[in-house]
């Protein structure tokens, strides 16, 4: 729910109004000053986020308008203040619920499709099946080390949705991205666990193993995805390596104490 902070003061204005409605059928209500303009421009940014919501087809305004003058007036409650946040909380869970339920309905041909795309291209002789079901092709191995869930590297990526449509791309903004291996979605973070330094791996994500029933930007719940996949570096091995490394100083240092020594 976008700016629902808003609603109690924008509610208060509504409830102002009405009252102002009651007290003549005729005239409407005159803006005669600075604070009036702002209580009105305060109505139409509240009324803006309630339709931007879908709260306008489900809310009350005179019954939300009934609740604030008897909460101001602190007598004739139609449902007691103690109650009333229990309601109010029990209303927006219900919403939230119901949205779910609709996206699964809506987004639900997005699993099948997922699972008839996995299971034809496990067909490829190319591929390799890992046991949580993550599916990749080994384009390039590379030499170098692999990382771990603990550390960060620098790769190149390109992700796309199973009907080819590019959603993200370290390539084409051409830089490389560096981020923790454990900081991405799940199989994400084991795909590079897999590859070594200087490795390409083309990857293909099962959606439970992605963003599963959330939406991420383009991409659809419960979509499978894929990634060309390029590590260039793990910058927490290298630096851990620098370190564990005597400086040129130190080497000198210790070869003339040695020579002393004889």
């Amino acid at each position: 729910m976008k700016r629902l902070t808003f609603l109690f003061p924008a509610l208060l204005v509504i409830s102002i109004q009405l009252q102002a409605q009651k007290q003549s059928n005729t005239k409407q209500p005159v803006l005669k000053n600075y604070s009036d303009s702002a209580s009105y421009a305060i109505g139409l940014d509240i009324a803006s986020n309630l339709i931007q919501n879908n709260l306008d087809s489900v809310l009350s305004a005179q019954n939300i308008a009934l609740g604030i003058i008897d909460g101001m007036n602190k007598n004739n409650y139609k449902i007691h203040p103690d109650q009333a946040q229990i309601v109010a909380q029990g209303f927006f869970m219900k919403l939230q619920q119901q949205k779910r339920e609709q996206d699964n309905k809506k987004y639900m041909s997005n699993i099948e499709k997922g699972k008839k795309f996995l299971e034809d291209n496990k067909k490829n002789p190319s591929v390799q099946v890992t046991p949580s079901g993550l599916q990749y092709i080994v384009i390039k191995e590379g030499k170098g080390p692999k990382p771990t869930a603990n550390d960060q590297v620098t790769l190149h990526y390109e992700g796309t949705l199973i009907d080819g449509k590019v959603f993200d791309s370290s390539i084409q903004r051409g830089e490389p991205a560096t981020f923790g291996v454990n900081q991405v979605i799940p199989g994400f973070s084991e795909a590079i666990m897999l590859m070594s330094v200087g490795s390409k791996y083309r990857v293909f994500i099962p959606q439970e193993l992605a963003y599963g029933d959330r939406n991420a930007g383009s991409i659809e719940p419960y979509s499978t995805l894929i990634f060309d996949i390029e590590i260039i570096d793990i910058p927490t091995q290298t630096k851990s390596e620098t370190t564990a490394q005597p400086s040129s100083k130190e080497v000198d240092a210790k070869s003339s104490e040695t020579k002393k020594k004889k």
